[in-house]
């Protein structure tokens, strides 16, 4: 299996172990990829495959330390810091269940990082994700 991501702190941006498939959609641990941290007003998670098909992200939410952020409220919150060892979940709901078993997922993540002005530093991460 390809992957798009490494650094220093962990070899995948999705990571399979603590991921998962529920009946309402997609539980998904992020890692940061980036060396440094950043505030989650400069994240904002663009794609998602699902076995080769996009799924909105329509109603997806960021979680970070308890807290749930609608992608609509990310670039407001300049106060809140994504650290480099730390995880985010990406909770994407599904119209339908997902059939039992595992399945490919390719999630695209663009940064703006605030002290690189005018770059977007575009990652793509992929896993393989069990559904029950």
């Amino acid at each position: 299996m390809a992957r798009f991501f490494k650094n220093a702190f962990s070899d995948y941006l999705i990571t399979p172990e603590d991921s998962r498939i529920t009946p309402e959609g997609l539980v998904l641990d992020l890692r940061l990829p980036w060396y440094r941290s950043l505030p989650l007003s400069v994240v904002m998670p663009t794609q998602l495959l699902v076995d080769g098909q996009t799924v909105p992200l329509d109603g997806a939410t960021v979680e970070y330390e308890g807290r749930r952020y609608t992608l609509a409220e990310l670039p407001e919150q300049t106060g809140v810091s994504w650290f480099i060892q730390d995880s985010v979940l990406l909770h994407v709901p599904t119209p339908q269940p997902l059939a039992s078993g595992p399945h490919h997922v390719v999630v695209t993540l663009n940064l703006y990082p605030p002290y690189i002005p005018m770059l977007t530093h575009v990652t793509r991460g992929d896993a393989h994700v069990q559904a029950a």
